[in-house]
């Protein structure tokens, strides 16, 4: 998530590994692996070289969370249950069946709603709110004089 989310914030530039594992706190090794998990999906192209890095090839409000997970993972289930029918030899007769399919679609309508471009947009947004937060802050992160209001 941080390196797709790290290139949709820095759109049509190539970055490179070295950065994004450093500003994003990845393990580079990682890092590489989840390049190559990404690289046949085609959200992502990568260069070798002196200017190489990676980019992404998709616009980011295009990539949904539910893609990458995808990509990376392939598809999740929050129960076998889920996989497929049949795939549980009680899912017919199942009182809680039921309450995992409408977590499993809630949880896959989340992933979806949920673009790369809205939480880059997002992150910069946190970026301002934490540049102008005081220092020295109270409990709730209010200025003493807030908190007493």
């Amino acid at each position: 998530m941080r390196l797709i989310l790290h290139l949709a914030a820095n759109p049509n530039k190539v970055c490179a590994t070295a950065e994004i594992a450093k500003v994003q706190d990845i393990p580079s090794a990682f890092l590489k692996k989840i390049i190559q998990d990404l690289r046949p999906s085609g959200f992502i192209v990568s260069s070798k070289g002196q200017k190489g890095g990676i980019l992404l090839n998709i616009p980011p409000e295009d990539i949904s969370v539910s893609d990458i997970i995808h990509a990376v993972e392939g598809p999740l289930f929050l129960n076998v249950c889920l996989v497929k029918k049949g795939a549980c030899s009680r899912d017919e007769v199942c009182p809680v069946h039921e309450m995992w399919r409408q977590c499993q679609e809630a949880v896959d309508g989340i992933w979806k709603a949920h673009n790369f471009k809205g939480m880059a947009d997002r992150g910069r947004q946190l970026a301002v709110v934490r540049m102008v937060r005081p220092k020295k802050t109270g409990d709730c992160g209010l200025h003493q004089e807030e908190q007493r209001r």
